[in-house]
């Protein structure tokens, strides 16, 4: 029956040592059971929150500076830069797992003495903030979807007090949020003060410094080739003056960006100087040759670049002061009004059924695991039988050394 191990050999020791089987199992799985049912109860409260959206006013800029250079690009209004391949999914999920977050929810709720660690805290702040974070996140994790999705579970004992704790974990994430937005919109708007006195004062200057041109040299209307001319270095001045805002809120902290892109702008403004620079004197800047495509600069005189220079100066700081006044109007307002909330899909809710134990899992694991060790034996069991019996010679090494492990653990040696 046992020749070649064929399938109907395990099949036929199956059944010669079924009594034994069943008797060992059952000393395993009776104590099992009653172990499973003395087992506290669980639940875990889950909780889903929506991705994160730009929460900044998309009209919000100065000139061409938007609210994504001002509050931080791909920032979700919070107003910090991400590294390649990071969602503000994966920023929730960091604020969710850290520290802080842990230990504002630990000590707005009952926590600690759902614990017993208030006799450690109130001994030793520290020591018992480091014991209830443990505890904590035993029973805590969060987690980020597929989709993008945040997942928070809290499991205790309790189902209300897991709700009660992930309704505090929800609360305290959207204030963090909200102190985030709040802070950066200020500061926007405290920059945008700044700008637009800067720009006032501007165009002060240059309107006070065209009249008198006007007055003294009695220029009013420029020619129409000149318009032209004045119109364009309009233009490249008030590009000029928007990436000066933008490294300059970039340098201040105001928007969130790499070194690379603040080098990338002041090169890119340097290069705009440099060909104004050249306008202004009447020599053609390389590239800008259709700047004044009819017009021969040899036709005008040094008063007429005078006044063109002047009148382009006064246009700049007229448009910039119209276009950062708007801005901050509605920075004002963005900041005055109630910030948005971070959207819950799924809020906190009783589960309606435990989470913990999974007893029927624990008894087929076990059931399998003790039946799989209990088969291996028998089969082990029958195949040094069979050694005994058919190769007496091959058995007595191994004999020999079961006796000397034997005499090893025993209490009486020779």
């Amino acid at each position: 029956m046992n020749e070649g191990r064929r399938p109907l050999w395990y099949f036929y020791l199956l059944l010669k040592n079924r009594w034994f089987l069943v008797k060992a199992l059952l000393i395993i799985m009776i104590p099992t059971v009653v172990i499973t049912f003395m087992l506290k109860k669980k639940y875990t409260v889950t909780t889903v929150i929506m991705p994160p959206e730009d929460q900044s006013a998309s009209a919000l800029s100065i000139a061409s500076l938007g609210v994504p250079e001002l509050t931080g690009n791909f920032s979700g209004g919070m107003g910090f830069s991400l590294p390649l391949m990071t969602t503000m999914s994966d920023v929730y999920d960091e604020i969710l797992k850290s520290r802080s977050l842990a230990e504002h929810v630990i000590l707005s709720t009952a926590f600690i003495d759902s614990t017993n660690l208030r006799s450690i805290y109130d001994n030793n702040e520290q020591i018992g903030l480091y014991w209830a974070r443990l505890k904590f996140r035993e029973n805590y994790s969060a987690s980020v979807t597929p989709s993008g999705f945040l997942r928070i579970e809290f499991t205790s004992g309790n189902p209300w007090y897991a709700v009660e704790i992930s309704e505090s974990i929800v609360a305290t994430l959207d204030s963090i949020n909200i102190e985030i937005l709040s802070s950066r919109m200020h500061q926007a708007r405290v920059y945008l003060e700044i700008r637009f006195e800067m720009a006032e004062s501007m165009l002060v200057s240059s309107s006070l410094a065209i009249k008198r041109f006007e007055d003294e040299y009695d220029m009013v209307a420029p020619e129409q080739e000149m318009t032209a001319y004045i119109n364009r270095l309009v233009i490249l001045k008030t590009e000029y003056s928007t990436l000066i805002t933008e490294i300059s809120a970039l340098r201040q902290g105001v928007s969130g960006a790499t070194n690379t892109t603040i080098l990338f702008k002041e090169r890119k403004a340097a290069e705009l100087l440099n060909v104004i620079r050249m306008l202004e004197s009447g020599v053609p800047a390389p590239g800008y040759e259709d700047v004044m495509p009819s017009v021969s600069l040899d036709d005008f005189t040094d008063i007429n670049f005078e006044y063109a220079i002047l009148r382009a100066d006064y246009e700049m700081a007229l448009r910039l002061t119209n276009t950062v006044g708007l801005s901050l109007q509605e920075a004002i307002s963005s900041e005055s009004r109630e910030q948005t909330h971070i959207r819950v899909l799924d809020p906190p809710r009783h589960p309606g059924w435990k989470s913990k134990p999974k007893r029927i899992l624990i008894l087929i694991e076990v059931f399998l695991l003790a039946f799989i060790s209990l088969f291996g034996f028998l089969i082990a069991r029958e195949n040094i039988r069979d050694i005994k019996k058919k190769r007496p010679g091959q058995w007595e090494p191994w004999r020999k050394l079961f006796e000397e492990i034997r005499r090893d653990f025993s209490f009486r040696r020779r």
